[in-house]
């Protein structure tokens, strides 16, 4: 009985643990935020497409 109430005790514990990715290093932070600004930079040089152009279907 001590077994089965330790292991139910267990299999609760692990169901309702939230896992979040570990926050970025200085670092890393400091080169995602240069990605975000050479993408935004990008964006604003290319501006935007025609609402009437979509990339072509593949048909075989």
């Amino acid at each position: 009985m001590k077994q089965i109430l330790l292991t139910t005790i267990f299999l609760l514990t692990a169901c309702n643990r939230e896992e979040q990715p570990a926050a970025p290093t200085a670092e890393q932070a400091d080169r995602l935020n240069d990605a975000e600004t050479m993408l935004n930079s990008l964006a604003n040089e290319e501006g935007a497409a025609p609402e009437d152009t979509a990339p072509p279907l593949n048909q075989h």
